[in-house]
């Protein structure tokens, strides 16, 4: 079976600024601030995730 070597490239995500934002705390938005698709799945990510839980999905995501 061939195998793909997947590169990880690490982003930061800087919030956008509306006035709708305003009212919602930037930490608690109920917007996802980062979204992975897969053939098989869709996983979002909101602000103040912890870190841990987001290496193990991407450990798991190269499992596949």
């Amino acid at each position: 079976m061939q195998t793909t070597k997947l590169t990880i490239v690490p982003v930061t995500l800087d919030p956008i600024i509306d006035e709708s934002s305003l009212t919602n705390s930037p930490q608690f938005s109920p917007n996802p601030s980062c979204v992975i698709k897969t053939a098989t799945a869709e996983i979002s990510f909101y602000n103040g995730v912890d870190e841990h839980i987001i290496q193990t999905i991407l450990k798991e995501l190269n499992k596949l």
